[in-house]
């Protein structure tokens, strides 16, 4: 890799064409509802806290909420998903209009409801998540009409990215008929894949995950570098993706291509940068930009870490902006330079 590639003024340069970009997000809508309550005494009945009511906090979830990262960082965002005949269905259609996300491609199913995601926080901890939600695959003939929104929608934008958070409605239909599409056209596809689905990403340019969906993916796990290193190549061929990205939390990032590994150190030192809801969605998001805007994946992969970094110091309501990750791209010069790549084969 030519570090030349990777400094920051040209990290500032794909920053700049991120404005205005055409993204096509594909994948499982969801609301994340924090309940706050405020501990008053132990409950008589049971050891567990009984408390008063403060407040709620409804946030988009899943591609939902990737759709908004994407438009705080200046894309044009066209979105195709499901959500229920109910009250937040119609939450997140308000939500997508007051971001300027459009959301022509979402279908209402009244046959399933829209995926909620509680969280209570008792005195600002988190103590119990309640999911209320059908996580089964969706009927084919719901995929087909969610492809038939989406095909028409590839041709015109710069990067299609999947989005799938296992709640049914990324099926291998789906994701085959948009691979499809965006080879006719010569579009990018990012992937970003959960467990139940991850080997049916097969196409799709570029695979971003973490390390536990890719252990589950082919039944490997990490116990060295070495382990490490075969598992992507393995995750490379089957998929037969350009690059696949692999985020290890407090050990940053991994990036596979067909000829070389390269690990990119935390910035900053150790973190754990899935501490806070919204920061996987940030990462995929500025790599899927970075992409998009004609970056090479070692640039996307270090605007991605360096988003998710960023967004991690941000509170759970907020977005992260393109003037926040262009501060941030700043001091990337001194992160480079922690830069290991190795070959392939050795």
């Amino acid at each position: 890799m030519p570090l030349d590639s990777v400094d920051k003024q040209k990290l500032t340069e794909v920053l700049g064409r991120f404005q205005g970009r055409k993204v096509l997000v594909i994948g499982d809508l969801l609301v994340s509802r924090f309940v706050e309550v405020a501990a008053r005494k132990l409950a008589r009945e049971a050891p567990v806290p009984a408390g008063d009511f403060v407040g709620q906090t409804l946030l988009p979830g899943g591609a939902a909420n990737l759709s908004r990262e994407l438009a705080s960082l200046g894309a044009s965002v066209h979105l195709v998903g499901l959500v229920g005949s109910d009250e937040y269905g119609n939450w997140l259609k308000s939500e997508f209009s007051k971001h300027g996300i459009s959301f022509e491609g979402v279908i209402t199913d009244p046959a399933r409801p829209t995926s909620l995601r509680t969280w209570y926080m008792v005195n600002t901890f988190h103590m119990l998540r309640i999911d209320k939600e059908d996580r089964r695959d969706i009927p084919l003939a719901m995929a087909k009409k969610l492809l038939e929104e989406s095909t028409p929608l590839i041709k015109d934008v710069d990067c299609v990215i999947l989005s799938d958070y296992d709640r049914g409605a990324i099926i291998s239909y789906l994701i085959n008929g948009v691979v499809s599409g965006a080879h006719e056209t010569g579009k990018i596809v990012v992937g970003q894949p959960k467990m139940h689905h991850y080997l049916d990403f097969s196409g799709v340019t570029y695979v971003k995950s973490n390390l536990e969906e890719a252990e589950h993916a082919t039944g490997m796990a990490m116990v060295n570098e070495t382990s490490l290193r075969n598992m992507g190549v393995n995750l490379l061929s089957r998929l037969e993706s350009k690059a696949i990205l692999i985020t290890r939390g407090e050990q940053g990032v991994t990036l596979f291509d067909k000829d070389n590994v390269t690990l990119f150190p935390p910035i900053r030192g150790k973190k754990n940068l899935f501490s806070k809801v919204g920061v996987r969605d940030a990462m995929t998001g500025a790599f899927s930009l970075a992409v998009a805007s004609g970056g090479n994946p070692y640039q996307a992969a270090i605007l991605s870490n360096v988003a998710g970094e960023a967004r991690s110091e941000l509170p759970r309501i907020a977005s992260l902006s393109l003037h926040d990750l262009e501060a941030r791209a700043q001091g990337a010069d001194d992160f480079v330079r922690n830069i290991v790549q190795v070959p392939v084969r050795r």
